[in-house]
């Protein structure tokens, strides 16, 4: 059970597997401990110390021969306290650098038209990054939301949809026809339009039309790819052609 919470703390499989055998034996000298843990002789040191300088293991010395064992548990709390102090500072550095990184990048991106994102934390990070292109009262169009991807993220867009209503931002969604009980819950949203496709047209992928870009996500399997275009034209196109869709849609 603890290797679990080890690994979450950022530790190695090697430095799990040192700290394992020093905890079932108490204290041992390299050789033994390299043969119980399975670690190569070569990488046993490296990851010793590494444990030695978190805090989590300590030695002695007798007959100028070092023997290793697990310090005070407790010392794991004190060890993730540090850890937590030094993303706190980085945090804090990455905010002070971030306006400049942003710059840079979009002046490298300058004049590009099409981008792919492949999976899900690809496309929900392009969607949140065009998400802050709206002002409070403008609107977010949902053409041809699937029920799978309400199923898979639902969790996800929850939350997404709070920080949009939040920011006054509202959508209009038209979704397929099966996924009618996620278009009932966000018919409560504030800001939010529903109407549903026709029967039978039910689509893996969806269109979301944002002020000046159009992103297209297509859900195959396990596996979703988001297709970005930034374009003021294309997306104003889109947007003519939602509008139709709209009219024809049923909000029932």
């Amino acid at each position: 059970m603890y290797e679990q919470a080890f690994e979450k703390l950022g530790l190695s499989r090697g430095e799990i597997k040192a700290y394992s055998t020093l905890l079932k034996h108490g204290e041992m000298t390299i050789t033994p401990l390299t043969s119980e843990s399975g670690i190569t002789k070569s990488k046993v040191y490296e990851i010793i110390e590494k444990l030695i300088k978190k805090g989590l293991v300590g030695y002695n010395v007798k007959n100028n021969v070092k023997h290793f064992f697990i310090n005070d548990p407790r010392n794991i709390l004190e060890y993730l306290n540090k850890k937590e102090n030094e993303i706190e500072r980085s945090k804090k550095e990455i905010e002070g650098i971030l306006p400049s990184l942003i710059k840079q990048r979009d002046s490298a991106t300058q004049g590009r038209m099409a981008e792919i994102y492949e999976g899900f934390n690809g496309m929900k990070t392009i969607r949140e990054e065009l998400m802050l292109t709206y002002k409070r009262g403008e609107t977010l169009l949902v053409l041809g939301a699937p029920r799978i991807a309400n199923d898979k993220w639902e969790g996800w867009l929850l939350d997404f949809h709070k920080k949009r209503t939040d920011k006054g931002i509202g959508m209009k969604i038209i979704y397929n026809f099966d996924a009618r009980e996620y278009g009932k819950i966000r018919k409560k949203m504030k800001y939010t339009e529903v109407r549903y496709l026709p029967d039978g047209i039910n689509p893996p992928n969806w269109i979301d039309i944002f002020p000046a870009a159009v992103m297209i996500s297509i859900i195959n399997g396990d596996n979703v790819v988001s297709f970005v275009i930034r374009s003021k034209e294309i997306a104003d196109s889109f947007k003519a052609y939602f509008n139709i869709m709209w009219s024809v849609s049923t909000n029932k």
